[in-house]
């Protein structure tokens, strides 16, 4: 135990150390990745400049992130380019409308000449244009800080995308019923405005209005007939890719789950070096895993998919760019997480309390943290993470995101009787799991795009494939300390534990976004009377929205509702939303019991034995809390 520490406590010193020395790839203060500052907005932030921590991308690379198309089609782009708000003039797509739903801003450049926010750029497909979503759109972060903005290519977006998609269907309703609001789109997208091309364009407005609607009533939100709204910064996107592929096999029928159990972005630096991926680590990164992962997704963002297989069809016809998707991954395995202490070098973010933080570093041993989030090396292009899982019991966190996960199921459609392509091999029966639907799914779309592709590059030198220099070798799931067969569907009821590099810019904690500070992470779950009570515990309500980042208790600060209505509350007493578990360091969730050579003691039984750690005081926590900001 004193090793480690002592392990722990010189990586510590040594990072603080040579992240003081580091050479950027670019000046901190960049302006070429073409960031856009507004005044205060609506949720009380404002910065005056903008800086990139070093995470070994130059400015071109965040660019090309930023701007690649992965196949999504949202709306027809000079559509969406045109159209207004609901009740107002201004276009949808004004800088200030978009940051208000979280989404970060940018200038015109070469690859985003419109100036569309950062992830959203114009797709062509069969001829036509449409407007999409990248990674980056979900999977690009900002912090502001005494009036400095820090952009985190790979941290998670503070949007809000149920908003957003709610909104956008208002706006177009309102265009077909406001004949001066239609007048005006009109006028922007036809050169004659023949009454026939008005009709046309007004059917078609109303034919993406009503598709909006069946999706956004589809993965309405609700547990108990209760709605359970996501908020800034959480999105459930398993239920709403779910729910893509089976309103897609069974067109015309009613055949969702509720979308319920919203999650947090998460982040992306160290992805491809994992094993598995995903708050239940249903994401496996051997072999193929990794381009079926990131081909959902896209499927989940709008793609164009036709699930009706032709005899001669080698797949499932879809606008997934299969070749994008697996540059965008590959290009993620340089990404470092970003540094607290690289920015505090340069005086943007406060110095680390050093004395502090190697005290922290010795209760994150006391308290055996390392023994799921593992220290690691961010800058290490070998670096290999194995995830860490955890039962939901002792766990104790909110199940409902690997229930769904595990759970959902519906009506197969086109599948039914036909033989899967994923293996092993079985013929699908009138119901199938949603799990099983996604992954059969995402296999025919690999397979009719890599046959386009070699299609069109017979005969010719074309033959690029794009391979991971990441080799993840035969995975096994490690669950409590054990490995077990990954195959066996019920070790997805679990939830995953990652190296805490960058935790410091991905707040809110938790899988489910429901500990608003590292500080809270820390503290016991408790209920409203122990609070009034005066129960120092976490909070069962804080407020969604603001950037601004919280340096001693390492969160996003809360702002008051009534100043500053466009914040979102989060409320954990909320199904999907809980709170609980977790609590190691509040003496509540049982930790295993190690022998001195490190392996694990077990019963009588064979069951491994637990036991309750001391809560830790808040001098630990806040040491701890200090440590957490120097990995």
């Amino acid at each position: 135990m004193r090793n480690m520490i002592r392990f722990i406590s010189l990586m510590s010193l040594m990072t603080l150390m040579l992240s003081g020395c580091t050479s950027l790839s670019q000046d901190v203060f960049d302006t070429h990745r073409k960031a856009l500052l507004l005044p205060e907005d609506t949720l009380g932030d404002q910065a005056s400049r903008v800086v990139y921590p070093e995470q070994n991308w130059d400015p071109d690379d965040s660019l090309w992130f930023y701007n690649t198309a992965q196949g999504s089609h949202l709306l027809p782009y000079n559509i969406f380019l045109h159209l207004e708000q609901a009740n107002s003039q201004s276009l949808f797509r004004a800088s200030d409308n978009m940051d208000r739903l979280r989404y970060l801003v940018q200038k015109p450049s070469r690859a985003n000449p419109d100036g569309l926010p950062l992830g959203w750029v114009k797709e062509r497909y069969q001829g036509k244009e449409y407007v999409g979503l990248t990674c980056a759109a979900c999977h690009t972060g900002q912090v502001n800080y005494q009036g400095v903005a820090i952009r985190i290519d790979g941290g998670p977006t503070l949007s809000d995308m149920d908003k957003l998609l709610n909104e956008l269907a208002a706006a177009l309703e309102a265009t077909t019923k406001d004949p001066e609001k239609f007048k005006r789109l009109a006028a922007r997208l036809l050169d004659k405005a023949t009454p026939e091309d008005q009709q046309a364009l007004l059917d078609e407005v109303k034919h993406l209005e009503q598709n909006l609607r069946r999706y956004n009533t589809a993965n309405a939100s609700y547990a108990d007939a209760q709605p359970v709204p996501y908020g800034y910064g959480r999105l459930d996107a398993f239920g709403r890719i779910y729910n893509r592929v089976f309103a897609h096999l069974t067109p015309g029928v009613e055949n969702t789950n509720p979308a319920n159990a919203p999650v947090s972005y998460p982040q992306l630096w160290d992805t491809p070096q994992h094993d598995f991926v995903q708050w239940n680590g249903v994401g496996d990164n051997e072999g193929d895993g990794t381009l079926s992962r990131n081909v959902g997704q896209a499927i989940g963002v709008f793609a164009t998919l036709d699930l009706q297989r032709l005899p001669a069809d080698a797949g499932y016809r879809s606008s997934v760019n299969i070749r994008n998707v697996q540059r965008l991954e590959i290009h993620l395995e340089k990404l470092w997480s970003p540094s607290w202490q690289e920015l505090a070098n340069k005086n943007i973010l406060p110095p680390i309390n050093r004395e502090l933080a190697e005290k922290g570093a010795a209760v994150y041993t006391e308290y055996q943290c390392h023994t799921c989030h593992a220290l690691i090396d961010r800058t290490d292009p070998n670096r290999r993470i194995t995830a860490h899982f955890a039962s939901l019991q002792p766990l104790n966190t909110d199940p409902a995101m690997a229930h769904n996960a595990l759970h959902y199921a519906g009506k197969s459609g086109y599948l039914e009787g036909q033989v899967s392509l994923k293996p092993p091999a079985r013929v699908f029966a009138a119901q199938v799991s949603a799990l099983a639907a996604v992954r059969d799914v995402t296999e025919g779309v690999i397979r009719a795009a890599q046959a386009e592709e070699t299609e069109q590059n017979e005969g010719t030198a074309d033959h690029t494939t794009w391979r991971s220099s990441v080799q993840i070798q035969s995975t096994r799931r490690l669950l409590d300390f054990e490995y077990v067969d990954k195959t066996n569907p019920q070790t997805l009821m679990a939830y995953k534990a990652r190296p805490l590099n960058g935790i410091w810019a991905t707040a809110p904690y938790l899988h489910n976004g429901s500990v608003a500070n590292l500080y809270e992470l820390f503290l016991p779950s408790c209920s409203d009377a122990e609070i009034a009570a005066g129960k120092v515990c976490r909070a069962n309500q804080f407020t969604l929205g603001s950037r601004e980042l919280d340096p001693v208790k390492v969160g996003l600060v809360q702002r008051d509702p009534q100043t500053y209505p466009n914040v979102f509350v989060l409320d954990t007493r909320l199904p999907g939303n809980a709170n609980k578990g977790h609590e190691y360091a509040a003496g509540v969730t049982p930790v295993a019991v190690f022998d001195e050579q490190g392996q694990l003691i077990k019963d009588a039984e064979g069951k491994v034995v637990m036991r309750k750690l001391p809560p830790i005081n808040d001098e630990k926590r806040k040491a701890l809390v200090e440590f957490l900001k120097t990995l």
